[in-house]
């Protein structure tokens, strides 16, 4: 009987140590990822009946630097260090996402016929071409969001405007639902620049539909 005993014991520690991994699996899982999108204003969501003929304007190409080019959200942190969050990402490309919502902002408030996004100058003849490099387009350590970013408007091979604008909005240094909110933010307003550019060089008849 002595002799049964031990066995006994590691014969029942044998069937407890599978649930005792599964609870402790359980215990250590991280949190799920949440996935973002920049959108379009409120007003750039219509769907545009009634506009007036106007020029066709063309939206990239988007560039973004490498420390951007992928889908993790990034923030500064500091003395040269940034952090990359794997739980924080970009639910897409973020050139295509910031070309998609630059073309719906400008298309709101530029009186034009037809606004597109893309690269290739194989596209839809265009009557001005609009290009954006992004050079920085992060959250600070202080908190603030910062979209730096150069941009050309171009008709034909003539390069009519080239400006660099540097925007920044109040954000969160750890709360990733107003980190996105404020570099939105950010990039509508470079929307709104653009197109404010764009209408000086359209017809004065011609009013952006809100």
């Amino acid at each position: 009987m002595e002799k049964l005993i031990p066995r006994l014991k590691r014969f029942r520690l044998g069937e407890l140590l599978p649930i005792l991994m599964l609870l402790g699996g359980c215990a250590g899982r991280s949190p799920p990822t949440e996935f973002f999108m920049l959108e379009p204003e409120r007003h750039a969501l219509s769907d545009g009946a009634g506009r007036q003929p106007g020029p066709v304007i063309a939206v990239g190409p988007i560039r973004v630097p490498d420390y951007l080019d992928r889908p993790q959200i990034v923030t500064a942190k500091g003395g040269n260090a940034y952090s990359i969050d794997d739980r924080h990402r970009w639910a897409e490309r973020l050139d295509d996402n910031i070309a998609r919502v630059l073309a719906r902002d400008i298309e709101a408030l530029t009186p034009t016929r037809q606004v597109w996004t893309g690269a290739s100058e194989r596209g839809p003849a265009a009557d001005f071409r609009v290009a954006v490099s992004i050079l920085e387009f992060h959250v600070e350590p202080d908190g603030q969001a910062l979209l730096t970013a150069q941009w050309t408007i171009r008709r034909g091979s003539e390069t009519l405007i080239s400006r660099t604008t540097s925007i920044r909005a109040a954000a969160s240094t750890h709360d990733y639902g107003r980190i996105v909110s404020a570099l939105n933010d950010c990039v509508n307003r470079l929307g709104r620049t653009i197109a404010g550019a764009l209408r000086e060089m359209t017809p004065a008849s011609a009013e952006p539909h809100l």
